[in-house]
């Protein structure tokens, strides 16, 4: 019996000098150290206690990328970040002296296919003067009779 008592006082007394060097179990005060509470946490934030600071996930994003534009002059990163369906696209990059976030602009949709017949070039850009296939594209929509066939060759 005294062999056993023994034992276990040994035991306690290595187990309270491995605490004393870990440090503080949680939950507990010492004198160096604040102490710990867990209000707005799992059960505690059912029980009433104040929640976490609400932050938008999409601002940390806009301003963890920000960071890293403003370590690297030049450099322009563009986006999109997605939360709850919603899509938010970002352009960061550099505006002068500091570094800016826009928002995107969005995409103007493509020209309504097939294109009108009565299509032209805009003024100054002769496109059909250019390029080969443009140009036997360009002659065979003024004059579809080219495609027929017209006897044996």
């Amino acid at each position: 019996m005294r062999g056993d008592l023994d034992e276990t006082l040994a035991r306690l007394a290595r187990r309270e000098e491995a605490l004393r060097h870990r440090g503080p179990v949680p939950g507990e005060e010492s004198e160096d150290t604040e102490p710990v509470t867990r209000e707005g946490h799992g059960a505690y934030r059912l029980r009433g206690g104040p929640g976490p600071e609400r932050r938008n996930p999409i601002e940390d994003v806009a301003e963890a990328m920000r960071r890293v534009v403003a370590e690297h002059p030049g450099l322009a990163v563009t986006l999109r970040v997605e939360q709850g369906g919603q899509a938010y696209p970002l352009r960061i990059s550099w505006s002068g002296p500091e570094v800016t976030v826009t928002p995107v602009p969005a995409p103007a949709p493509p020209p309504a296919w097939p294109m009108s017949v009565k299509t032209v070039p805009a003024p100054g850009q002769d496109r059909v003067a250019t390029d080969p296939a443009v140009r036997l594209a360009e002659m065979i929509r003024r004059d579809p009779s080219l495609l027929e066939e017209t006897g044996p060759v």
